[in-house]
């Protein structure tokens, strides 16, 4: 079979068309129309005769359309696109690099227009909707401050360094966190005795529980008095005592560290009251933007209402234009919604299988046009051709099953979009129809549709906002959905918990505990740096702990040949051949092999005999080493431990890349299932995204650490028996001690450091990928739809990036009252944000939708409760060090405060009447929360949770008081703005986005208005099953 290149004329008129198809919709002259989804060409998708055609066909078009009888199908087209190409064109078409263009103009205009994106500011971009200007100005906000913030945490960061509490880590991260922490600071005193604590029991069924008790004796404590003799099973019984506090030097200036943690609380204390300001300056700041950019900017919604609770078998849109027309002015447009989700949602199914069809119909007829390919490669490619295009004709099936009424209800009104003629019209409809429960209850008979129905009116959204499809769906129907949608989210998260909580107990099992201290005043080896010099106390060591392993913990036991043999040669080699084997004297030496004179001494001294230390010190250094994360400079060494430590780092690696991967794949897998709550609008539906996508990340970030980590006896009570026995709820960590730092601490740095660090490189890739797939659709392309796709750009999704955000938040501001580094960490992730993302909106991205401002109030709403979190963290964290209460915070709360930790431990169930095991006595709570450290965030706390109680129920009261009176109490109610009449607004292009409410109008519906081609095709590709939008081939 021989095939020859065909070359084909481009058709210029079809170009034309659809070029005009594409662009220059929102610029043409407006005239007053009275519309229900009816095309420009006479046909009509839904008319006044039928529910979605005439009384004979459906989708139909210029006068064709498929017979009932389902005998064979008649030829139809797409109405629109390419109504002047001759049917038939057989041969390969390439795509149009000129309408690529002009998609891209119209698809992404900021690529043109901002030129500087890195000089940008926010109310430049106000000309894309108020949703971007806000989101770049809460960016801008945070940033600058986060960076006032990180400067008046420097003092806290500073003083805190001021401990010795932990070595200096290779790992600069965990140096940093740890150095810089409240942990870095113990111990508080000389010494300490005393005082309530918990001493963890076992009952006979093997559980965990906490039983009041009194602290041990820690540091160099004198000996007890009579009284602290009485230890009893209940632990050691006596007041708090403690020895002198510590001292530290700063400045030249000498102070207890009592003292000291009393001024961090201040230092702390100033830098919330900076980031509370902003938290309740920020709304009032939004509603000035969005004022402004509502006052600088004409939109269609400045003449348009909404209405619902209309008739529902009003199918005509005259009705309601004749109604509004008569009682309250001149009408520009009516557009109704029906209840056509099924619908809709074919069409767009239909448009992706198109889509695909058109690229493998395209990829066909240019291989076709091949002389180079082979009959069997051509062959492959019409059958999958054939399969796109069965795909399609089975979508077209349940369409027109639909059409006919086969499936599916009733045709039904749902809402309508009502567009005034000028300014003064839509208010008084505003002013008419004023919203209220009294108000709509006496709504007068004149301004009743058929004086029988009572209309709820409201200004219109942005017409992309709208998510017609979901129209139909209710609000009993949408609260189900999203209830669903929250309980598929826990069970994610809690699949999430068990995988960490197995690798966190595996890594856990893998570690070995050591007494630091006890190893350095034993053995020899140097600290910092963490080496071991002398070459024959490194074979002592090892040697004796190799014996001491061999005899069962026993270095005295019998010794076999080989080993006994090595203890000669050892002690050959420390007494030099010499019968002295413990020399008063010792010449040192200064090669690199000999070491320290300390352990010059060691090995002086050694007898052949293994001392009780020498296999105890291997350990410690071995130990040490994986402490600071070295142990691989020493793996042929310590050998023995490389294993346990690998395996240990493979977990804790497992560990962060979980959550890492959990946090990364949260983004689209919420982006599916909110779609599923079938919001009626995008704010809406992104609204849901934002608020479900920063609490998982949240949760994922930090409250799996901190309860994997945390010891809750009275939940592991609750697992024996159960498969999670040993498996879930194993943690330690008793309360916020230098250990929390090191296990929790390190890791909740590196979820927040992570995660914006991998968005803002997805926007390099983002970039580079962008332009990489532009050059190459130049050439690869084989449908326009392919080559538009390359040159639209990338979504620039709002409401992920306002997740993200409000995890870092709220992940810095509840852990910086122990971890004040992550404010320095955060300010420069929220910079990071707003210059990168500037440059991914106006380089890498897609317009968005016109966004109303939901996400930005949603998001000021909860910045205020990540001081609430910051302020319950700061007294756990800071209590942890037992100072002194303090008498006028005691004098004012203490009582109240005492009082209902006595009624919570009365009366709350169990387990929550001791926090799950973590306290033997509420009252201890009250206790740690007056110290000198703490009162004062105790007190603050109780006004700032005063003052939330307060703002919510205002809100719910003024909300409730706008239903009943709504001149009083309504909000945001709409002023006259001086906007021209409507059409005076298109012509002068004053008008600024779409200029209908017409679902034929918005791109993302185009589909379900295109007419669908039915033909017997027998198998054949020479005829198409439908023009589809743009495609490279005739």
């Amino acid at each position: 079979m021989s095939r020859r290149g065909q070359k084909v004329a481009f058709d210029q008129r079809s170009m034309a068309s659809y070029v005009r198809s594409r662009r220059g919709k929102s610029r043409g002259r407006a005239s007053s129309r009275v519309s229900a989804y009816t095309p420009s060409d006479g046909g009509s998708y839904y008319d006044d005769e039928s529910r979605y055609g005439d009384a004979e066909s459906r989708y139909d078009g210029a006068g064709d359309g498929y017979d009932d009888d389902d005998d064979g199908y008649q030829d139809s087209y797409y109405a629109g696109a390419y109504d002047d190409e001759p049917e038939g064109a057989l041969g390969y078409v390439p795509p149009d690099f000129e309408i690529a263009e002009a998609h891209a103009e119209e698809s992404n205009p900021q690529h043109a227009l901002i030129t500087k994106p890195f000089n940008m500011k926010p109310l430049d971009l106000k000309r894309y909707g108020v949703g971007v200007v806000l989101y770049f100005t809460y960016l801008r906000t945070l940033s600058f401050c986060f960076l006032v913030l990180a400067m008046l945490s420097a003092p806290s960061v500073y003083l805190n360094t001021l401990g010795a509490n932990y070595a200096v880590k290779d790992d600069p991260l965990i140096a940093i966190v740890e150095q810089s922490s409240l942990g870095n600071l113990y111990p508080l005193y000389d010494w300490e005795m005393g005082g309530a604590a918990s001493l963890v029991a076992t009952d006979a069924l093997g559980g965990e529980t906490a039983v009041p008790a009194t602290a041990p004796p820690t540091g160099n404590a004198p000996p007890s008095p009579v009284e602290w003799f009485n230890q009893t099973t209940e632990g050691f019984v006596g007041e708090w005592q403690h020895g002198p506090a510590t001292q530290v030097l700063f400045f030249g200036f000498a102070t207890g560290k009592d003292t000291l943690l009393v001024g961090l609380s201040y230092v702390n204390l100033f830098m919330l009251f900076v980031f509370t300001a902003f938290a309740f300056v920020i709304g009032p700041v939004q509603d000035k933007i969005i004022a402004e950019v509502d006052e600088n900017l004409t939109t269609i919604e400045d003449y348009s209402v909404a209405v619902r609770d209309m008739p529902k078998d009003v199918t005509d849109a005259q009705e309601l234009w004749k109604f509004f027309d008569k009682r309250i002015g001149k009408v520009q447009d009516v557009q109704l919604a029906y209840n056509t989700s099924e619908l809709l949602g074919l069409a767009l199914e239909r448009e992706k299988l198109a889509s695909a069809y058109d690229s493998a119909l395209g990829r066909y007829k240019k291989a076709s046009d091949d002389p180079d390919v082979s009959d069997n490669t051509l062959h492959k490619k019409k059958q999958l051709a054939l399969e796109k295009k069965g795909e399609v004709h089975s979508v077209d099936a349940a369409i027109r099953a639909i059409q006919n009424d086969r499936m599916g209800d009733p045709r039904v009104s749902i809402a309508a979009y009502v567009t005034f003629q000028d300014e003064e019209s839509f208010l008084r409809c505003l002013t008419e129809f004023r919203p209220g429960l009294f108000a709509w209850i006496f709504r007068p008979k004149k301004l009743r549709m058929r004086e029988k129905y009572r209309l709820v009116v409201k200004q219109a959204p942005p017409p992309s906002d709208i998510k017609w499809q979901n129209l139909q769906f209710g609000w009993g129907e949408r609260q189900f959905r999203q209830f669903n949608v929250t309980m598929l989210t826990v069970m994610v998260l809690a699949i999430a918990f068990i995988g960490i909580a197995g690798v966190t107990t595996l890594e856990n099992e893998t570690e070995t505990e050591y007494d630091g201290p006890a190893c350095r005043n034993d053995c020899a080896y140097t600290v910092a740096p963490l080496t071991l010099g002398n070459v024959l106390l490194r074979d002592i060591y090892k040697n004796c702990w190799e014996l001491d392993l061999a005899s069962g913990g026993n270095a005295s036991a019998p010794l076999s040949a080989e080993a006994a043999s090595t203890r000669t040669l050892l002690q050959e080699a420390a007494t030099d051949g010499s019968d002295t084997t413990n020399a008063t004297t010792t010449t040192y030496g200064d090669l690199p092999g000999d070491g320290t004179h300390e352990q010059q001494d060691k090995v002086a001294e050694y007898d052949g005999a293994c001392g009780p230390y020498d296999a105890f010190c291997f350990a410690c250094y071995c130990l040490e080493h994986i402490d600071a994360v070295s142990i691989y400079r020493e793996s042929s060494y310590c050998h023995p431990y490389v294993a346990g430590f690998t395996l240990q780092v493979i977990a804790r690696g497992a560990s962060q890349g979980i959550i890492l991967v959990l946090n990364i794949v949260l983004a689209p897998l919420m982006v599916v299932l909110v779609k599923y709550e079938r919001h009626h609008s995008n704010s809406g539906e992104q609204r849901s995204l934002m608020v479900k996508l920063f609490l998982a990340q949240f949760f994922n970030s930090s409250i799996i650490l901190l309860v994997i980590a945390g010891s809750f006896p009275g939940l592991k009570r609750a697992m024996v028996g159960s498969f999670a026995e040993g498996l879930l709820f194993q943690g330690e960590i008793t309360d916020t001690n230098s250990k929390w730092y090191t296990e929790v601490g390190v890791s909740v740095s590196v979820a927040i450091i992570t995660l914006p660090l991998t968005a803002r490189f997805g926007t390099a890739v983002r970039f580079v990928a962008f332009r990489w797939k532009r050059w190459l659709a130049v050439t690869t392309a084989v449908t326009q739809d392919e080559l538009n796709a390359a040159f639209e750009g990338y979504d620039f999704d709002i409401s992920t990036r306002y997740g993200e955000v409000l995890n870092v938040l709220f992940v810095t501001m509840v852990f910086s009252g122990g971890m004040p580094s992550l404010i320095p960490f955060a300010a420069v992730s929220f910079m990071m944000n707003y210059v990168i993302d500037k440059f991914d909106f106006a380089r890498c991205s897609k317009l968005p939708p016109w966004y109303s401002n939901d996400l930005a109030e949603a998001s000021a709403n909860l910045v205020a409760y990540s001081a609430v979190g910051h302020l319950l963290f700061a007294v756990w964290a800071n209590s942890f060090y037992r100072i002194e209460p303090d008498k006028l915070v005691s004098s004012i709360i203490g009582d109240v405060l005492y009082g209902l930790c006595d009624a919570w431990q009365a009366n709350a169930p169990a387990p929550l009447n001791d926090l799950f095991g973590t306290v033997s006595d509420m009252r201890e709570v009250a206790r740690r929360a007056l110290q000198k450290n703490t009162a004062w965030y105790t007190m603050i706390l109780s006004v700032l949770s005063f003052a939330l109680i307060c703002r919510t129920i205002a809100r719910v009261s003024r909300t409730v008081l706008a239903e009943l009176f709504p001149g009083t109490f309504a909000r945001g109610l709409r002023k006259p703005e001086g906007n021209p009449l409507f059409e005076l607004a298109v012509q002068g292009e004053q008008l600024v986005g779409p200029n209908t409410y017409s679902i034929k109008d918005d791109p993302q519906y185009a589909a379900a208005f295109r007419k669908i081609v039915w033909e017997n095709d027998h198998g054949d590709l020479t005829r198409l099953s439908g023009k589809h939008r743009g495609g490279g081939h005739r």
